[in-house]
């Protein structure tokens, strides 16, 4: 079932001759949106064949063989699991209220 367009209520009032020309231009954008498609789908594919991805070509093989960096994992209280802040720690987690000399140095 086709769509019908809204036609506004000024194109109403015209006669005969002024549908004729509103439905020449409705078909002649229909065909100017086909066109634009058609268009952007070649760009698309051209586009696509004559640049390859730009990662590959600039990359030197080892870069690319290379794992991302793990960032350093941080220290965690004990008791609640929770990392702990930066810059020096106290005698106890400043989350839970752990006291680290019950664990000894194995947290760390």
């Amino acid at each position: 079932m086709p769509m019908r367009r809204h036609i506004p209520r000024a194109s109403r009032k015209l006669g005969a001759e002024g549908r004729e020309t509103e439905q020449r231009l409705v078909a002649r954008i229909s065909d100017l949106e086909l066109r634009l498609q058609m268009l952007e789908a070649r760009l698309r594919s051209t586009a696509a064949e004559t640049h390859p991805k730009p990662v590959a070509a600039t990359a030197p093989p080892q870069a690319q063989a290379r794992k991302p960096r793990q960032p350093r994992r941080r220290p965690r209280c004990p008791g609640c699991m929770l990392e702990l802040p930066e810059g020096k720690h106290g005698d106890a987690c400043v989350w839970c209220g752990f006291r680290f000399e019950a664990v000894g140095r194995t947290f760390r």
